[in-house]
């Protein structure tokens, strides 16, 4: 390799890094594994999922910006690739506000006054219908998730790819990777950290209404992601 294509792919890195700290990539998975009780494993496969996603739309992204024949091709498609980053936004902020008002509502319910499972068959097939209504409310919550934040591209990347596919495929190859690389390692190590982080705080009020606070903090996540890509 020569001095640019070194470069380019040290750029590649160091861009992956930057913009996987940026909390819409790994805060609202944290605070979903705090509130929800996820594993840590669960977490990881979360994060993991999603920054498999993250990077291959990215990738998709790049790659449709280098085979373009023209500039008003790379143009077209650089704002296509751009106006996914506020309509993310927008959904992760729907998600936060949905999420906690529903949350909310359900453990309101589970812990009302007089609400019991009753007795025998009834009571236990009573409690096994909360159980399944709470495990796929969980599973949908974590799916919407890693759909919402993966489908925005890093639109930072895409001069760097462009700028590497005109060095050679190989130095195109090896800035695809680095990015991959990067980009979900950081997002596991993060989010890992602050699950861990989050484990700690053991607050009175969070215990009542840590289901809607959480999703009051990932609608504003989803706000500033929105306000943040608007032209």
């Amino acid at each position: 390799m020569t001095s640019t294509p070194v470069l380019l792919v040290v750029s590649a890195c160091a861009t992956a890094v930057i913009h996987a700290l940026i909390p819409d990539h790994w805060l609202p998975f944290a605070i979903l594994a705090r509130t929800e009780g996820w594993s840590e494993r669960r977490l990881v496969g979360l994060v993991g999922l999603t920054g498999v996603l993250h990077v291959t739309v990215s990738l998709v992204l790049g790659a449709v910006l280098a085979f373009a024949g023209s500039a008003v091709g790379r143009a077209a498609a650089a704002r296509a690739g751009a106006s996914l980053e506020p309509l993310a936004g927008g959904l992760l902020a729907l998600f936060g506000i949905a999420y906690g008002l529903w949350a909310h509502r359900r453990e309101a319910r589970a812990h009302a006054p007089g609400h019991t499972h009753g007795d025998g068959a009834l009571g236990s097939l009573h409690a096994h219908g909360h159980l399944l209504s709470r495990l796929s409310g969980r599973s949908a919550s974590a799916g919407a998730l890693v759909a919402i934040i993966g489908i925005s591209p890093c639109v930072l990347l895409q001069p760097i790819l462009f700028a590497s596919a005109a060095e050679g495929w190989g130095t195109a190859a090896a800035a695809a990777g680095g990015f991959a690389l990067c980009t979900i390692a950081t997002m596991l190590v993060v989010a890992i950290v602050a699950r861990r982080g989050l484990e700690r705080v053991d607050l009175g009020f969070f215990t009542r209404f840590g289901d809607l606070l959480s999703g009051l903090v990932i609608a504003a996540i989803g706000l500033i992601v929105l306000v943040r890509g608007m032209p």
